[in-house]
């Protein structure tokens, strides 16, 4: 039975699941999809790392028989439900090797305020209990600190070298469910740092 994705509430965003019609609006009919989303979208949307290429890319996965993706729609809510506002978004890729990939992005304009890192929190937290993750990895780049504080303030450990030239990785384990392999990941990092 398919997983049935429902708004995640933080203190201060809604993170709205993304569906095959709104990666189609979005692609074909910005204010469709903002009538849908009941958010404006900034004229600046989307952040630059989300290409029409990267869209058509999701809806393949939305539409494959096994589900490869899960995201969201990261909208800043306000006290005038109308002023509600789209600043960025983020979900998981599911490899097929069996690593569970977060990624995020946010408009520019929104960065340094802690919309990300409370967003990522949200999707973990989502991940470990609907999706039964105990382990996810991200990928980044050095020079990218705020995204890397992000993910540190989400409890994610430098790993290592990434999958791409240049690209670091870091990898979350939940420690509820998985405290050894939280304390072999634990003495990874500090031999790691001390080369």
């Amino acid at each position: 039975m398919p997983l049935l994705l429902s708004p995640i509430n933080t203190k201060r965003l809604c993170l709205l699941p993304a569906t095959l019609k709104l990666y189609l609006l979005e692609l074909h009919d910005l204010p469709a999809f903002a009538s849908v989303l009941n958010a404006h979208v900034p004229e600046e949307w989307p952040p630059d790392q989300i290409t029409p290429e990267v869209i058509e890319d999701f809806i393949g996965r939305i539409q494959a028989r096994e589900r490869k993706i899960w995201s969201f729609y990261w909208i800043l809510r306000q006290k005038d439900p109308e002023q509600s506002i789209l600043i960025g978004n983020g979900g998981f890729l599911a490899h097929k090797n069996g690593t569970f990939e977060i990624g995020y992005s946010l408009l520019a304009k929104y960065h340094g305020k802690g919309y990300a890192t409370e967003a990522v929190q949200s999707m973990v937290q989502w991940a470990s209990s609907s999706l039964k993750r105990d382990r996810i990895v991200a990928y980044t780049y050095p020079h990218m600190k705020a995204s890397i504080r992000v993910l540190e303030k989400n409890g994610f450990l430098l790993k290592g070298k990434g999958p791409e030239e240049g690209t670091i990785a870091y990898e979350f384990f939940n420690v509820d469910e998985n405290p050894i392999s939280y304390s072999i990941e634990v003495q990874v990092k500090e031999v790691f740092y001390r080369k």
